[in-house]
């Protein structure tokens, strides 16, 4: 997205990661394909492993770990990763920095999918085709439900009937439109998430998202669904406003926000740990395993 005559800020990179497996991208552009196999590195001691999603029309990548069925998936969504440099959207969306696995290394979850967004890590998508759903399509139904069928193969190779979704940045406003969109889903929790598109573009003096969904638009399909929001004081990329805006699009039974002392892209990987064993954790050991979601 490009921004508004007269603003001065440059294009807030969002968030999000993991596309395409299998260790090889030895044919890969140097960047991306470095940065996967720094990933897959990374993770591979937590019991993590590439997958390939084909998913019409797109190709995603991840990295699972399959316990012993559990009957739960928990799956981090990255954000954005580079979508805009310089006010022009990127030829390649891969993050340098992959802050939603961080917080899945954490996770003692059983089973995990960590899902990367459209493009990243994925060099054959570099290019004009694919730009738009990085930038102004990047929450488009497309990507929804590409999303949606990588989640439902991840559960399948899991033998897991429900998930918990797990959101950063843009990754977040991805978890509450797959929520919104699933019968499934037992949790949500956001960091710093993108929550009310239309709210961000108009405050922030962006243009607006054209042929993205706001995830602020349907929330009257899960205001049963346990959420919890964690957003940053001193965030200038998602204002901590926003998430009061989210909050106030429905009479949730079930919603918390939580602020940390700390901005969009620094501390949430040192904090993770607290905020798993006192506030994630507890939620999900509550809930009953009946699909409060159901549609």
């Amino acid at each position: 997205m490009n921004r508004l005559p007269g603003k001065t800020r440059a294009f807030p990179s969002l968030c999000v990661a993991a596309l395409l497996a299998l260790l090889a991208f030895s044919g890969c552009a140097a960047s991306s394909g470095a940065i996967w196999s720094r990933a897959v590195r990374k993770s591979s001691p937590s019991g993590f492993a590439p997958v390939n999603f084909s998913v019409e029309p797109f190709r995603l990548a991840g990295l699972l770990k399959k316990g012993e069925p559990a009957g739960e998936l928990v799956v981090y969504l990255e954000g954005d990763g580079r979508a805009i440099v310089r006010g022009r959207p990127s030829s390649d969306p891969t993050p340098r920095f992959q802050q939603s696995l961080d917080l899945a290394l954490l996770d003692p979850a059983p089973s995990i999918l960590y899902l990367a967004r459209v493009g990243q890590y994925v060099p054959e998508y570099a290019g004009t085709e694919y730009q738009t759903y990085w930038s102004e399509k990047r929450l488009s139904p497309e990507v929804v439900i590409s999303s949606s069928k990588a989640i439902d193969a991840a559960k399948a190779m899991c033998g897991a009937d429900f998930v918990h979704l797990v959101g950063y940045s843009g990754g977040g406003g991805l978890a509450v439109l797959l929520a919104e969109s699933r019968s499934d889903v037992l949790s949500v929790v956001t960091v710093a998430g993108l929550l009310d598109t239309a709210w961000w573009t108009q405050n922030g003096g962006w243009k607006p998202l054209a042929g993205s969904l706001n995830p602020s638009d349907r929330v009257d399909l899960i205001l049963r669904l346990p959420q919890i929001h964690f957003y940053g004081t001193e965030d200038n990329v998602i204002p901590p406003r926003l998430s009061q805006i989210y909050a106030s699009k429905g009479n949730f039974a079930d919603l918390t926000l939580i602020p940390v002392k700390t901005n969009h892209y620094e501390g949430w990987t040192e904090a993770w740990e607290s905020i798993l064993r006192n506030r994630v954790l507890p939620l999900r050991r509550k809930i009953p395993r009946t699909g409060l979601n159901a549609i």
